[in-house]
């Protein structure tokens, strides 16, 4: 699963998971937190997603409005690595 976190530049969104294969984007919203997966995301849509400059304005209206969703329990989480010394 590729991941992206979002930082300052979404309002919506912390971070973002997405599975090329099964073609599902998920998003964990600042508002919970709360993950939701939205089906039949291609992957051009998800570089677009990652490129844009306004990635909140791209999930309102290339995402949510198109795409079939559900919500996932629990809420995703990007994996962080870390290495002992």
């Amino acid at each position: 699963m590729q991941q992206h976190t979002f930082g300052n530049t979404s309002e919506m969104v912390s971070h973002a998971g997405y599975d090329r294969e099964k073609q599902v984007l998920y998003l964990t919203y600042h508002s919970g937190p709360t993950t939701i997966a939205y089906s039949n995301v291609s992957p051009a849509l998800y570089e677009e997603l990652l490129k844009s400059a306004y990635p909140d304005v791209c999930i309102r209206f290339k995402i949510q409005a198109h795409h079939p969703f559900r919500r996932v329990e629990p809420a995703f989480r990007p994996l962080h690595y870390s290495f002992v010394k």
